[in-house]
């Protein structure tokens, strides 16, 4: 039984949009093209006359239940890549507000504070955001996260620590939302079952122009694009952190260049207070 898609899948959806939809429409045109030319003849006959009458009622049946088919996956793709733009924004918005929590506490804990978060923040977008594409399992291994966490808890009891443990708390439910999501793969049957009714929709149609050449090649090429467009829809979202249309960790590379543009000015103005002044 197959559990799990094979990885040129992956590499489907990592294709930019032109090329995934004509890899797409190349795919089911050339299945149109299969039972326009082979499968339509040997059932029907090269004149139309050896099937009978073929009620349109069939395919429309089956037409049917591919487009409910389709909108209820399509529900769920865009709703799980929703979220996962949300947790992506909650996450960056609870490690912002903790820079700027960080500002109001003593020195000394301040730089240690502001050392790991920036640590932290740095991991996320230079080291696991890059590994969502292709995760298998919701955990990754983060030390620098950890290690934010410990310096939160070694701050002595008060509002300092309640506020940025709170905040903490925030971006690690939203890192844990994000790699449940870039975790989740879509069943195989999922995809077996929608690409079954598409060729039967084909062949359905098809049949039904058996006797006009001309007329099923019209109606096969319509009925494949539009195939082709509920395909390239459901490519393009279905899974979150690959692709064009991938979530990016923007607001979080935002702060990381901040949080070095903070310390590189601290910095500067601890270096231009230990110089004495020359006269």
């Amino acid at each position: 039984m197959i559990t799990r898609l094979p990885a040129f899948f992956d590499n489907l959806l990592a294709l930019p949009m032109p090329l995934m939809v004509l890899f797409l429409l190349t795919y089911w045109g050339a299945l149109a093209y299969v039972v326009h030319r082979w499968l339509v003849p040997w059932i029907a006959g090269r004149t139309g006359q050896k099937l009978g009458r073929f009620e349109a009622e069939v395919p429309a049946q089956i037409g049917l239940a591919f487009g409910l088919l389709i909108s209820f996956i399509a529900i769920p793709v865009w709703e799980q890549h929703s979220l996962a733009e949300e947790s992506a924004r909650t996450e960056a918005a609870a490690y912002r507000e903790m820079a700027e929590s960080i500002e109001d506490a003593p020195p000394a804990e301040a730089t240690r504070l502001h050392a790991a978060l920036r640590d932290a923040v740095a991991f996320t977008v230079d080291t696991e955001w890059p590994q969502l594409a292709h995760l298998l399992t919701p955990r990754v291994t983060a030390a620098p996260i950890r290690e934010l966490r410990t310096a939160i808890h070694a701050l002595p009891d008060g509002a300092m620590q309640t506020e940025l443990h709170d905040l903490y708390k925030q971006a690690a439910t939203a890192r844990e939302t994000r790699l449940r999501i870039a975790a989740t793969r879509p069943p195989p049957a999922r995809w077996g079952i929608v690409g079954i009714l598409a060729i039967l929709t084909l062949l359905g149609v098809g049949l039904i122009h058996a006797e006009s050449r001309r007329a099923r090649r019209m109606a096969l090429g319509m009925v494949s694009v539009g195939i082709s467009c509920c395909f390239v829809v459901l490519f393009a979202y279905t899974r979150p952190y690959i692709g064009q249309f991938a979530v990016k960790p923007v607001d979080l590379q935002d702060l990381v260049a901040d949080l070095d543009a903070g310390e590189t000015t601290t910095r500067t103005a601890t270096i231009t207070a230990d110089q004495p002044l020359t006269r």
